[in-house]
């Protein structure tokens, strides 16, 4: 098959879609579908009774498929008629009993297991297509959800139940025997008489009709739907979606950087410059014609930095240009992390002065969310948002009276900062793109007086640099200078007479008799003339031709480099202090390196001197660039205000055609060039309306068409983390792809078992059987399926770049600065290769704990219900916190938050925060759970509880496939202490496991010798 090929596109859009709609099934809420409850329920009974509930059920699935159609009359000869339907059964359901029910935060009815039925209009039951069961995702260890209390089983436990047995059953009873026998593996428990402590079994079934209308993902099926009924599959979704991409090239090196430097004209923030593997990434990115690049970061390595240099640039790029403003859209697979993202575009630190802030009132930030209508003001405060009905911050500033006060606002603002009496908002605007364009020109200007300048370093290595020359005193702080050049030439200049005299006053037969290749004669002239250029810039080396012609023209020639060396430095000093920057470019990786590490070594020991921006590169961001940014920034203010006047006066303002839609982002994107989303709000965003026809009762039907290729950058973060089918849509609305992530760091929570998912790629034709093992070879090691794939993986696959000692493509940022280099040494030997470059410090005396602890704790885990807890671990745990309040308080504050409390177990989960509650400790503000709870985050001290004991049956958890993922989230999370609380015993040193490696890393203690 060929990739490309658009019929094999379609296979694999049409196989997400379906995997997308069954993994929708993982959180069922039976409040928003159709359904009938069964009292006393059986599951061996292959007849339903009650035929009036069944028909309802029937009939609106009957209509529902009609009115997709635009048929919304029975009568109708397109009529579709419906004489069963797919239903899911739940057998059983659990209610809290009152004891616990005082306990829980979600005190709802829980329904974990499902299982699809065909029913007839009859009520007679038959085997259906899917046969796999549905265990509700959310109710499964590892959770991604930290609000769960409630566990039926475990992922590990769900998959090797739904393994690939027996493919086809022909009558209900063998099907129904298959589900008993999944059941008993997942739960150890038999279906008729399970049971789970805080909860009564009650043998109430509920009948339910799947909708997947109405539901969080509803948008992204749509618009699977409309690509693949398309034409034509919009080429960045096409590249994405390639699985053989053998193209592998490097990313730019230090050496390479001066030449990307002019396509760097904006910076967000004032407060650092980027570091190097930052602009590596950036100007790898910057000079890259391909529509997938892909970023590696691992924890700490500031890829939300790097992601403002990119949004920046765009927004700077597109004011010089002074077309249409950029628009990009970042997307991530939840709320958390789209806030983060949010957060950090709202917090980036502006230079002070004239240029500072927004020009128009009450704007704040450079982004804008778009979240779902069920997002309540105060969730949003704070935050530029915009929801579908227009809702937010354009609803309240697109209007004729918030237009008039902001002119006035923006003119006084602009005469303020031009220092003139500028008279209307086109002449600012104007002003403001002069002036990003001479930026542009001169850090365009910086690379061609840099580049002849390292034209003279070369000829000069070439003309001077023989064994006689002197070459320590042509340099100044490590760089050519132009004072010996000056120097020399008076000194060349009397050579050049001297020669002259030397010839002129030579006699007549030496003349001849040289002329004639009289060997003593030129040995005399020789040996006069070394006399004469003994000390000076013309080396005397072998084969030396001693003419008058031959020896001036290596004086004219040195004398002619020197004023062009002069030339060339005094120009490149000339720039450097016209535009106050003091450094230069680093010529190669060590040099870049000896720097960062001088700067780094002063921000350690807080000398202004050392810790200031030291090469060109780090002055340029917090100058030029920051000053670039910040105009454009203005400019792009200046150009809504003419674009909002002028739309309020047409019928375009209002309306959503494909040109009035179009119309409106544009408009909006000069206020906040970065809309940001999770993958279920976007596609729903990034549509139009077109009118279609009138219905069979005269109702007008519209369509609503997807914005394809519109948007010009997608930036998807913690892609790691996204799921292929949850994600994948959206590329098709966009132009170009930069995606970050870590494949190392928290994986997505895979909503479909490996069964499941075999199942769809057969049905969908992208294998031909069960035996068919390329989704084994090549489907999941390049991220495509959606039991294991990730959107950060398919990324890979289809970036073009791969850095040297990396096994993933992509560019990969490495300097590391959150946690204590004896933290992150750690992950860096876990997942890393030794590729990240610690650059904290060690820890020192002033850290309250070591940097990698272990607390040992004696005894064993008990298992209540189906999650694990140990309650000597909760004990030691919220004795060290009383024992080391104080101190913690001391140095951080309130300790709540300077604590984060990691665990795998949401058992351990429930105990810890019952008991830190009792010992006076405020849980709300503690980060407490699994990795989850700390996504995205950091604390200078946390505590890990493992929970195990020595015989605990089966693989840890964090150990699982051998994986790094869990450990290494974990330890990351810790700026300067990671403690873990365990059973030594559980530890071996000698096992290349991530709880192994752990274990060599850690400074042990006993339990009652806390620190």
């Amino acid at each position: 098959m060929i990739a490309n090929d658009a019929m094999y596109l379609r296979k694999w859009l049409t196989y997400w879609k379906k995997s997308l709609s069954d993994s929708l099934f993982g959180d069922i809420d039976i409040d928003k579908l159709k359904h009938f409850e069964i009292e006393n329920f059986s599951i061996d009974a292959i007849q339903i009774a009650d035929l009036t509930q069944v028909n309802k059920l029937i009939d609106f699935e009957e209509e529902r498929i009609n009115k997709k159609k635009g048929i919304l009359k029975k009568d109708s000869k397109s009529w579709t008629k419906l004489d069963s339907a797919l239903l899911l059964i739940a057998p059983f359901k659990l209610v809290p009993t009152p004891e616990r029910l005082v306990f829980l935060k979600d005190k709802k009815t829980k329904f974990p297991f499902w299982y699809y039925i065909h029913v007839n209009r009859s009520g007679k039951t038959s085997v259906p297509e899917d046969y796999f069961p549905v265990f509700q995702r959310k109710f499964l260890e590892p959770l991604a959800d930290e609000k769960t209390e409630f566990i039926f089983s475990t992922v590990e436990k769900v998959d090797i139940a739904t393994a690939p047995g027996k493919e086809k059953y022909k009558i209900v009873q063998e099907y129904i025997d298959y589900l008993r026998t999944v059941f008993t593996i997942a739960t150890d428990q038999l279906i008729e008489n399970y049971t789970t402590e805080g909860y009564s079994t009650l043998s109430n079934a509920i009948v339910l009709l799947p909708d997947e209308e109405i539901n969080a993902a509803i948008g992204i099926i749509q618009l699977y739907e409309k690509i693949v009924s398309s034409q034509n599959t919009p080429p960045l979704l096409s590249h994405f979606i390639s699985l053989k991409n053998d193209i592998c090239r490097p990313p730019l090196s230090a050496e390479k950087l001066m030449e990307a430097n002019y396509l760097h004209i904006g910076q967000m923030g004032f407060s650092f410059p980027l570091s190097i593997s930052q602009r590596k990434s950036l100007y790898t990115f910057l000079t890259s014609d391909d529509k997938v690049f892909a970023i590696n970061g691992p924890p700490g390595t500031g890829k939300t930095t790097l992601l403002q240099s990119v949004v920046a640039n765009m927004i700077v790029d597109s004011a010089i240009k002074g077309g249409a403003p950029a628009i990009i859209l970042t997307c991530s697979t939840n709320n958390q992390a789209v806030t983060n993202i949010i957060d950090s575009f709202s917090k980036s630190n502006t230079q002070e002065g004239a240029l500072q802030g927004r020009w128009l009132p009450d704007i704040q930030g450079y982004a804008t969310y778009l979240p779902s209508a069920l997002k309540s003001e105060q969730e949003l405060k704070g935050i530029n948002y915009k929801k579908l009905n227009g809702e937010g911050i354009f609803s309240k500033i697109e209007n004729h009276t918030y237009l008039g006060e902001a002119k006035d606002y923006f003119l006084e603002k602009g005469k303020n900062y031009f220092n003139g009496p500028l008279q209307n908002t086109h002449d600012i605007i104007s002003l403001l793109q002069e002036e990003i364009q001479k930026i542009q020109a001169s850090i365009k200007l910086a690379g061609e007086l840099w580049q002849k300048f390292t034209a003279v370093e070369s000829d000069f290595h070439h003309l001077y640099c023989h064994e006689n020359t002197e070459k320590d005193r042509y340099y100044k702080s490590g760089i050519l200078d132009e004072a010996a050049f000056e120097i020399d030439i008076p000194i060349l200049t009397t050579l050049e007479k001297e020669v002259i005299h030397y010839f002129k006053n030579e006699s007549f037969f030496r003349k001849l008799f040289c002329f004639l290749n009289i060997k003593s004669a030129l040995r005399k002239r020789a040996a006069e003339l070394k006399i004469i250029l003994r000390y000076s810039h013309i080396p005397v080396i072998n084969n030396f031709q001693f003419t008058q012609h031959e020896i001036l023209e290596q004086i004219g020639e040195k004398i002619r480099f020197a004023k062009r060396a002069i030339k060339e430095m005094k120009e490149w000093k000339s720039w450097k202090q016209q535009h106050h920057i003091k450094g230069d470019p680093p010529v190669n990786e060590k040099a870049y390196w000896d720097k960062e590490y001088i700067k780094i070594e002063g921000l350690r020991k807080n000398d202004p001197v050392q810790s200031r921006p030291n090469c060109f590169f780090d002055e340029l961001d917090i100058s030029l660039r920051h000053k670039a940014f910040q105009l454009a920034l203005h400019y792009w203010e200046g150009r809504w205000l003419l674009k909002l006047e002028e739309d309020l006066a047409s019928d375009i303002f209002t309306g959503n055609n494909e040109e009035k839609a179009r119309n409106r982002w544009t408009r909006q994107a000069m206020i906040t060039p970065c809309f940001v989303s999770t993958f279920y709000m976007a596609p729903n965003f990034f549509t139009s309306s077109r009118f279609l026809q009138k219905s069979d009762n005269g109702i007008s039907l519209f369509d609503n068409p997807p914005l394809y290729e519109f948007i010009d950058l997608l930036i998807v973060d913690e892609a790691g983390q996204v799921s292929p089918e949850v994600g994948i849509a959206t590329f098709a609305l966009a132009r170009k792809a930069a995606i970050v992530g870590d494949v190392k760091q928290i994986e997505p929570v895979w909503n479909i078992t490996n069964k499941i998912d075999v199942g769809n790629l057969k049905r969908g034709g992208l294998i031909k059987d069960y035996d068919d093992l390329i989704y084994e070879k090549e489907f999941d090691p390049k991220g495509f399926l959606a039991s294991t794939g990730s959107i950060m993986k398919m990324a890979q696959n289809a970036c073009c770049y791969q850095e040297d000692g990396l096994s993933e493509k992509g560019v990969l940022l490495i300097e590391h600065r959150r946690c204590y280099d004896e933290i992150i040494s750690y992950c860096n030997v876990l997942a890393y290769n030794g590729l990240l470059k610690p650059l904290k410090g060690k820890s020192s005396k002033a850290n309250l704990f070591p940097p990698m602890y272990c607390i040992h704790v004696e005894g064993h885990s008990n298992i209540a219900g189906t999650s694990r807890s140990n309650m000597n671990e909760v004990n030691a745990i919220v004795y060290w916190l009383n024992k080391n309040r104080q101190i913690i308080e001391n140095k951080y504050g309130k300790p709540e938050l300077a604590i984060g409390i990691i665990t795998p177990f949401t058992g351990q989960k429930a105990a810890l925060s019952k008991a830190l509650k009792q010992a006076g400790f405020d849980t709300s503000l503690i980060k407490l759970g699994t990795v989850h709870a700390l996504q995205g985050a950091e604390r200078p001290v946390i505590l890990f509880s493992m929970v195990y004991g020595p015989g605990d049956a089966g693989v840890m958890f964090f150990d699982r496939d051998n994986k790094p993922n869990m450990l290494n989230v974990a330890v990351s999370r810790a700026q300067d202490s990671f403690i873990v609380f365990a059973n030594t015993a559980i530890l071996n040193k000698s096992a290349r496991t991530p709880s192994g490696i752990l274990a060599n890393h850690l400074v042990y203690s006993n339990a009652n010798n806390h620190l």
